[in-house]
Formats: C-alpha cells, structure tokens, sequence
C-alpha cells in the first residue's frame, strides 16, 4: 500500500519504551504511525496531518494529555479528529476522569491489552475512511455538478458563436461567388466550365463568347468540341499548365491559345475550370520578327561572304592579269603557289559556312564523349606544346551521348584552340567533364584574361572576329552544332580566365538508357 493510502495515527507519550511498545503492536501496512514526545510537538504534527486517531498518554511534562487534547478540539481543521487517552490511573479512579476527557472519544489504561488497543483503533480508522469516502464522494459530485453546470452555462455561448461564424461563413461564401463570377464573366481569357462526366458546357464568359462566336446554348445544342491539340485528342480530365492547344471558331478561323484546367466542384457535380489565354497574334508577330531577323541575318552574312571571298579572288584576279600581260613567260612558282593558298582560303570561308546550315545531315549515334576527347588530346597537345602551354584533363564517368563524332570534334578543336590562343606561355587549359542532374556537362576552362562585355556580346555572330586573320565562323560552327545536338553553351568569364560551359540534356541520357 502506497503512503498516500496509508491511515495516519499519531502516538504521543513522553517515554521511549512506551512509544516502541505501542509501535509494535499497532504495526500494520495499512497504518503510517507518527510519534511525538510531548504535547507541543503532537500539536506541530497536528498542524501539519490531518488523523485518522490520535494516541495521547495523559500524564506528561509540559503540557499534559488533557491540556495537548484541549487545544486540539479548539481547531476547526482537527476538532474531528477521535482522541484515545491512555493513563496509568486505576479503574478506580476512572470516575475522577469523567471532568477531563474534554472531547476524547476513549480512553484506556496501562497496561493495555493488546487486542483490546488494535480493536478500537481499527474502528476509527474505518470510520475514518468511511468519512474520507463520503467526503470524496461528495466532491466528486460537486465537481461533476460544477462542470455540468460550466457546461450549462456555455452552452448557449458556443451556440452563438456557432451562429455567428455559419453567418459570416455564409455572407464569406456569397462574397466569394460573387467576386467568382466577376473574375469569369470579365477576364480576358477565354473561360468555361464543363461538366466532367459528359463535357457539357456549364458556363462560358463574355471573351469566349467573342472569340469563338458561338453562345452557350448553340455550342451545347451543337455538340461541337471546339478545342485540340498538336498530340491529337485533349485529355481534360487532368489538370493542365500552359498546354498549347488550337481552336475553331464559328468563321473556321483556326486560333492558337494557352489552356489551363483546374478540377472544381459546382453544385455537387464535378467540373473542369478551363482557361484559355490566346496567343494567335503573339505567334504572328513573333513569325514577322523571325523573318525580318532572318533577312537582316542574310544581308550581314552575303556582306560578310562577299567581303571575305572578294579579297582572296582579287589576288588571283591580279596574278592572272599579271600572267596575261607577260604572254610566252613561265608564271612564277611563287605566284602560283600564292594564288592556290588564296584559293584554299575562300573554299574554306565557304566550307566553314555551309558547317553552319541547320538542315546539314548528321550522323548521330549512341557514344562515349570522353572516348572523343582522348582521341584529339594528342592534337590539341601538340598545339600547346608549340606555345609552352598545358592541358589538363578531368573527365568524370559519365553516361553514352547521341552525338556526331566529327561535329563534337570540330567542337573542341574550336573552342580548345581559341583558349590557347587567348593564355600567355605557361597558361593551363582545363578539359572537365561530369553529370549533372541526368546532364552531361563539358567545360573548357582557360587561364586568359577573359572576354570584354562588348565581344562577348556578339559572340557567335558570323564573321564576327577578333583575330587578324580570322573568318568569324568558328564560334558560330560551334553553336550551331550545339544547337543540332540540342545542347547549351554558356559562359563565364573574368580577368582570371574563360569557362565555356556546354551542357548536354538529359534527353540524351534518355536515348542511351533505351539503347
């Protein structure tokens, strides 16, 4: 039994041995005996306990039982407490005590029985128990009384604030439906709602209406599906982002938009929000501007072409007409051999441009692209041992590409030899490659000092060149081949060196997985 369960009993006698002696015969699990040797330290223990029985010897220094008994019952908080007097008086003298009991519920006398002493104090322990158990039993119900009655009491509160938030739930709901409607029936894009299950037109807005021609009733009466895409027919089920979709008008005019679709529910019934935000003008702008860049690129590029073709033909124009002049005279190995380097020069200039048509067959096929590399390191190397320069390589195992052997080597050869080129002797060109996120990525680092804003610019324009002697297509080679292997090529550049940055999609990941 724990001690909080325990009957507390207090025994109180000035000497020792009668302590121990009552102790011993009052032991029991179910008891917590407390002892004190006078009148003023029970008073301390009743202070502080409250008992089931009190114990006390009536013959003591100090304050006697009596007395001890007295101040006991005076307090509110202990006058319930029994008290048991035990005295040596004989049996004689027990008319003498009826004046002293002052409260006491017993009393005996030494020597004490026993049986007679654990009897009675196991009488008012269970009436003290008893009376712990009404007492319990009486707050409890107090208790339940109390919550009840909270309960009670906030129920009509709880009541009201239901009310008020169903109120402002509902004013909430009709302002929403209200600012719904307005969005819908005044967007721009075309809007709809259809039923899920049949298609059927629930709604449409004003700019569907005005771009389509047809009205709610007539599309519905039709039965037509105005809408398609590229990829054929349009699940409308799922939720769309931007999904390029065409769609028929009323005059035939076939337009192009941007649909998304949100899954809502009106009236029970689960629907399909549609949004369609047209784009036929954007498109045909767009296509205007290509074509006009496309001519203004022409122009540039038969500018270019005609500039860098015109110089070396009126070399050989100029030895031929030298030649012609000196009719019977051998021509000169010299000048021979100087008009067929001008003629190598313009079949190259035109080489290097035709390098650069998007339609140009490639040969694409599933291989290793750091196999590539060591296969033109030994050329690029020597080019840099030329100079006094070094190439380091850092290749990552990385998975097959797609890719055209013959373009990726021009590729690097481009780009390597340009890094060369741009490093003072005892410069450092880095060749990396690793995988990124299901991409390929090759960098070409240099050590140069870097490439200016205005040059970095133009960078790619054909014909564009910063070399003395240079035709301005290489870079232009290398995005355009980029661009056939649906690659990126970017830069990062400072005055410590140059990264051109060229990152293979994982698309082509895909393709060698397949294979």
């Amino acid at each position: 039994m724990t001690y909080q369960n325990q009957a507390k009993i207090l025994i109180v006698d000035d000497k020792i041995e009668n302590l121990l002696a009552l102790e011993a015969v009052l032991s029991h699990e179910e008891y917590h005996l407390v002892t004190a040797q006078s009148g003023e330290e029970a008073l301390k223990h009743v202070l502080q306990t409250d008992f089931a029985v009190i114990l006390l010897d009536v013959q003591m220094p100090g304050l006697n039982g009596f007395e001890t008994a007295k101040f006991i019952k005076q307090r509110k908080s202990s006058a319930h407490i029994p008290i048991i007097f035990i005295t040596a008086l004989s049996k004689a003298h027990e008319h003498m005590m009826e004046g002293y009991l002052s409260g006491a519920v017993d009393y005996i006398f030494k020597p004490f029985n026993r049986d007679v002493l654990k009897s009675k104090v196991e009488v008012f322990v269970d009436l003290y128990r008893k009376k712990n158990e009404v007492i319990i039993g009486q707050q409890q119900l107090q208790e339940e009384q109390r919550v009840l009655q909270n309960k009670y009491n906030n129920l009509e509160k709880i009541i009201e604030e239901k009310t008020e938030k169903l109120v402002k739930t509902n004013t909430d709901l009709q302002a929403s439906q209200q600012l719904f409607q307005k969005i819908f029936q005044f967007s721009p894009n075309l809007m709809a709602i259809r039923a899920q299950k049949d298609k059927r037109y629930i709604e449409v807005n004003k700019s569907w209406s005005a771009y389509t021609g047809y009205e709610l009733d007539e599309i519905n009466h039709l039965g037509l599906d105005l809408i398609s895409s590229d990829a054929g027919v349009l699940d409308l089920d799922g939720n769309l982002n931007n999904r390029k979709i065409t769609y028929m008008t009323k005059d035939d005019e076939t337009r192009v938009g941007l649909l998304s679709t949100e899954t809502i529910t009106v009236n029970g019934e689960s629907c399909i929000l549609s949004a369609i935000t047209d784009i036929t003008e954007q498109i045909k702008l767009e296509k205007e501007f290509s074509r006009l860049d496309n001519l203004n690129l022409v122009g540039e590029m038969a500018a270019g072409i005609a500039h860098e073709v015109r110089n070396p033909m009126t070399t050989v124009i100029g030895f031929l007409q030298i030649a012609k002049n000196e009719i019977g005279k051998p021509i000169s190995e010299h000048y021979l051999t100087l008009m067929l380097d001008e003629l190598k020069r313009a079949n190259g200039i035109i080489t290097e441009f035709l390098t650069l048509a998007k339609d140009k067959v490639t040969n694409k096929k599933k291989q290793d692209l750091n196999k590539i590399i060591h296969v033109i390191f030994p050329l690029i190397q020597a080019e840099a041992l030329m100079t006094n320069k070094t190439i380091v390589l850092d290749l990552k195992e990385i998975p097959y590409l797609y890719i055209d052997e013959q373009e990726i080597r021009q590729l690097l050869l481009n780009i390597c030899l340009n890094g060369l080129d741009a490093m003072n002797s005892g410069g450092t060109l880095t060749i990396q490659t690793y995988e990124r996120d299901d991409e390929v990525i090759l960098n070409i680092t240099d050590e140069g000092c870097g490439i200016k804003k205005e040059v970095l610019e133009k960078m790619g324009t054909p014909f564009f060149t910063t070399k003395e002697k240079g035709t301005g297509l290489g870079m232009a080679i290398c995005y355009s081949i980029a661009s056939r292997h649906s690659a990126d090529i970017s830069i990062d550049t400072s005055d410590q060196g140059t990264t051109f940055v060229i990152t293979f999609p994982k698309e082509n990941a895909i393709v060698h997985q397949l294979n």
